[in-house]
């Protein structure tokens, strides 16, 4: 577990698929430069238009398996049969960089990461109903086969949404974005974030005389 303290929190987004995590994500990197990609590994065909190093690193199943055995994964998972992870590194550069690292990963690896970095804020996306969701993996070219695979998986990770700490509808992008961000805002201002402040100005308050 990192034991330095810094600015901000590992901000996870997790979702059924479909569910739009990675164009929040989007949205987010665009409304406010205090959040950045953590980028993340995966052993799967590179859709097109994906780039190597800014959507994911792409790796092969040996290089992959390497990097978890090296411990060098915050969370890992199979989805889909690929292999999905997120590197400590891109987590901590970012953390450094005083900015917030944003993960769009899945539910198993929202767990992981909450283990390593117990500070971590986890939001669950959702599309306002179930028609949405088949014509979003409709709309992307997915085989029927891949719909009816994805939409049993999320049948599993509907039932731990409960764990996570934010729903976030995500109907209309613009507003999903801008839910999330504030969230964000929102976890900023926690007492448990910010002592070293309160306790700056009871110190001050402690030495004036009135």
């Amino acid at each position: 577990m990192p034991k330095r303290k810094f600015k901000y929190f590992p901000m996870v987004i997790a979702s059924p698929s479909g569910g739009g995590k990675t164009v929040v994500r989007s949205g987010l990197l665009k409304l406010n430069k205090k959040f950045a990609f953590s980028v993340t590994c995966t052993t799967r065909p590179r859709r097109p238009g994906e780039v190597e190093g800014k959507d994911y690193y792409f790796v092969t199943v040996p290089q992959f398996l390497k990097l978890r055995k090296e411990g060098r994964l915050l969370e890992w998972a199979k989805v889909h049969g690929n292999y999905y992870g997120t590197p400590v590194k891109s987590v901590m550069q970012v953390l450094e960089k005083g900015r917030i690292p944003v993960m769009t990963i899945d539910v198993k690896g929202a767990r992981s990461v909450k283990r390593i970095f117990p500070e971590a804020v986890t939001v669950f996306l959702l599309p306002p109903d179930l028609k949405t969701l088949v014509q979003r993996l409709r709309g992307r070219g997915e085989k029927p086969e891949n719909v009816a695979i994805r939409l049993e998986t999320a049948r599993s990770e509907i039932k731990v949404a409960s764990t996570f700490d934010y729903l976030v509808i995500n109907d209309k992008l613009p507003e999903a974005v801008r839910e999330v961000a504030a969230i964000a805002e929102l976890e900023t201002r926690k007492i448990n974030r910010n002592l070293d402040k309160v306790r700056a100005f009871g110190s001050e308050l402690a030495r004036k005389r009135f």
